[in-house]
């Protein structure tokens, strides 16, 4: 446990940025916020789009509203001023943080929940010509306006997913399914490009035979040990000179850190901050991180969604915690969960303790889940 003392009247705390922790920590505190804080949150965007309805949404299941978390209400129920602009730095020994908009606002405490971005590592052509699928809501515009194109015959249906991890399968089965439900008379192709040697690197082996059975079912082409060595707005050419039809590049490289961390001076693991038990920074204890930007030294996690969310309950009551000034909580993250992913179709497959399974009612299950999250907002 850990006490943190001194706490004076109206303690300013900065959220910084809109992730999954942030939006249910403020709803947590939502109504309950106690007095003596000054309380922030710093997003790009006055919305922020929940991961789990994406794949749904790209396969054009629900619109595009359907992913969005509103800010603004959600900061006025919660007593919180909202900043709609990003972060550009952060001192923690100053306590200060640098926004886009050129103001530096003071914190006693603050929280990091930026996420991530794409890691691209070459070539330059591929990171021009592809669209990261974080942030979320940028990719789910690109794809809308790449769909109304393709409708308005001004560019061809065939697109490509870059990285073969959960999300980029989810992805893949997604494009394919939105495509070819299109009515189109030219037959559009998707392909998944993965340059490692299998499909879902490092994933459970089930549910790897269950996804490839899903991807030769819906006819996404599948190339395996192939990097991509250029790219332009038509298609991508591999490493063995192969040239594959692309007029949309889906980015699913897996999760690099902002490169502004690096200026904090804050402990970092691979870029990301190193937080103890208590989502405390283990270099600055009045520095918070959670979701995608936290490494979890202590019980190192996937970067996944679900461990975000979960994380929101402890950060609330740390805040509440801090208000009180009573020793912090700690976060447990669990060590298995549900992992639910998209076929396109209106099908899912669950997995857990190593075992997958695709059933027909793990749709209804996945939907009902992601819709109860979004019922909250």
């Amino acid at each position: 446990m850990v006490v943190l003392s001194g706490l004076q009247r109206m303690t300013r705390i900065l959220l910084i940025g809109g992730g999954h922790t942030h939006v249910v920590a403020l709803r947590r505190l939502a109504g309950n916020m106690p007095t003596g804080l000054d309380l922030h949150l710093v997003s790009p965007e006055p919305t922020t789009s929940y991961s789990g309805l994406l794949p749904g949404h790209i396969a054009g299941h629900w619109p595009r509203t359907a992913l969005e978390i509103p800010l603004p209400p959600l900061c006025h129920t919660a007593g919180t001023t909202l900043h709609t602009t990003h972060a550009t730095s952060l001192d923690p020994a100053a306590r200060t943080v640098g926004l886009g908009d050129g103001r530096v606002l003071s914190f006693d405490y603050a929280s990091l929940d930026i996420g991530a971005i794409a890691a691209v590592d070459a070539p330059d052509s591929l990171k021009s010509a592809g669209v990261p699928v974080k942030p979320l809501g940028h990719f789910a515009d690109k794809w809308a306006a790449f769909v109304s194109q393709v409708q308005a015959h001004a560019c061809l249906p065939h697109a490509v997913v870059v990285g073969a991890g959960t999300a980029g399968i989810e992805l893949a089965l997604s494009m394919q399914h939105r495509l070819s439900n299109l009515g189109l008379s030219e037959q559009p192709t998707v392909a998944i490009i993965e340059r490692g040697p299998t499909l879902l690197p490092g994933g459970n082996a089930s549910m790897r035979r269950h996804l490839e059975t899903e991807l030769k079912r819906a006819g996404v082409t599948v190339f395996k040990a192939e990097p991509v060595v250029d790219a332009d707005g038509t298609s991508v050419q591999l490493g063995s000179g192969q040239v594959v039809l692309a007029s949309f590049i889906a980015l699913a490289t897996g999760a690099r850190p902002h490169p502004w961390l690096s200026d904090t001076g804050l402990d970092l693991h691979d870029g990301f901050v190193s937080v103890g038990p208590t989502l405390q920074s283990i270099s600055h204890p009045h520095v918070f991180a959670c979701g995608d930007t936290a490494h979890l030294g202590f019980s190192p996690r996937p970067k996944a969604g679900v461990f975000a969310v979960r994380q929101g309950a402890t950060l609330a009551e740390q805040i509440m915690r801090l208000a009180g000034n009573r020793p912090l909580t700690e976060y447990r993250p669990q060590a298995d969960y549900l992992k639910l992913v998209s076929l396109g179709r209106r099908r899912a497959i669950a997995e857990k303790w190593g075992i997958a399974l695709n059933l027909p009612g793990l749709w209804a299950l996945k939907r009902q889940i992601d819709f109860d999250f979004m019922k909250e907002k």
